[in-house]
């Protein structure tokens, strides 16, 4: 069986893994360089509580992709032979007013009540986790089982150990659209006129998923938004747990650097760095720990995150050609998502049932609205 993929960021890249360590012959398009968008420029949390905004079937996918990721990091290290620093700190999300401290009590019980692990704690308490919390923290929810890891060694780590089982990559490779004959894919049409030939085709292309040609019935509309981080030099251990508030993130890197942001920002496929990005971010990061008003500015960047019109990720079989898969639409949690979606794509494409009902993210969903 031969399979293209389509994008090489990291959902592609985990992709590109199980299916060629299952002997699929697996090719990964990528019009750029691997895993230079939104994988290289996030911040690298595999926090499903943080992130999450509800309960529901995201929260319980993402609490579930939590446990996928914990059961093949290290296979991941071995195979791939990098070093992703998986840190199980845990996270810290902080109030530093009662108004936010209202907010996180309701977070907290809601996630109570769906069964994951969280503790309330006074200000005090959460200072005696991590010192460098500001005098103003009133109430902080700890979640212990939330974990942090180098988000660009990950997704080097998906890639080399992708080509270590078989995988090709071919960068500034520009896919147009689907090769359709008899109502099913034969392949992608380049850019360039050529036709690459496959059984089977995954779209992963991030916040360009929706622009191939050939799945318009599918009626998937993809955007980007922007986020912007700030990046900060301190002295190793400086910060412990990732810290989390309505305001802003703090995530702390192995060797000392202290990832700061984000924005969310309807900017088109502009990835420009705003000085009104670094101030909301700056400010928010001063505001949960003071101290680092004297911290050294390393660099800032942005990304495009991939956006449905839910936010919702899309995963599975497309209902209009049938052997084309989405894997696209992670938003926010595509580090989270990186090894159940490698899972459920190699599941699909094997002939498999997923361990996980994907109704609530088929690509179906669109078409009935």
């Amino acid at each position: 069986m031969k399979a293209i993929v389509i994008g090489g960021g990291i959902i592609g890249c985990s992709v590109a893994w199980r299916l060629a360590a299952e002997g699929v012959a697996t090719t990964v398009l990528e019009r750029g360089r691997v895993g230079q968008e939104a994988s290289w420029a996030a911040a690298g949390m595999i926090a499903p509580q943080a992130e999450a905004d509800g309960p529901g079937p995201f929260f319980d996918f993402c609490m579930k992709a939590r446990d996928a990721f914990e059961a093949i990091v290290d296979r991941l290290m071995r195979d791939g032979g990098i070093d992703p620093e998986y840190d199980r700190a845990g996270i810290l999300y902080v109030a530093l007013d009662a108004a936010e401290r209202a907010q996180l009590e309701r977070r907290a019980k809601w996630q109570r009540t769906a069964g994951a692990e969280v503790e309330e704690l006074s200000g005090a308490e959460a200072r005696r986790i991590e010192p460098m919390l500001s005098p103003e923290t009133v109430y902080a929810i700890h979640m212990p089982t939330n974990r942090r890891t180098d988000n660009r060694k990950l997704t080097q780590a998906y890639a080399a150990a992708a080509r270590k089982a078989g995988a090709e990559f071919a960068e500034g490779a520009l896919v147009e659209a689907l090769a359709i004959r008899g109502g099913r894919a034969a392949g992608v049409l380049m850019d360039d006129g050529a036709t690459r030939e496959a059984d089977v085709v995954i779209n992963a292309a991030g916040s360009w998923a929706g622009e191939i040609r050939g799945l318009e019935a599918d009626r998937v509309k993809l955007r980007p938004v922007r986020g912007q981080i700030v990046c900060l030099e301190a002295a190793p251990g400086t910060i412990g747990p990732a810290l989390f508030s309505l305001r802003g993130y703090l995530v702390p890197r192995r060797d000392g650097r202290l990832l700061a942001g984000s924005t969310t920002e309807e900017a088109g496929y502009n990835k420009a760095v705003t000085l009104a990005g670094i101030e909301k971010i700056t400010r928010g990061a001063a505001a949960i720990v003071p101290g680092l008003g004297t911290a050294a500015f390393r660099q800032a960047w942005a990304g495009l995150r991939p956006a449905t019109r839910d936010l919702l990720p899309v995963l599975g079989f497309s209902p209009s050609v049938p052997n084309v898969l989405w894997a696209a639409g992670h938003f926010r949690s595509g580090i989270l998502l990186s090894a159940i979606t490698g899972e459920i794509i190699a599941d699909l494409v094997k002939g498999r049932r997923p361990a996980i009902e994907l109704g609530a993210f088929s690509a179906a969903r669109f078409r009935e609205q």
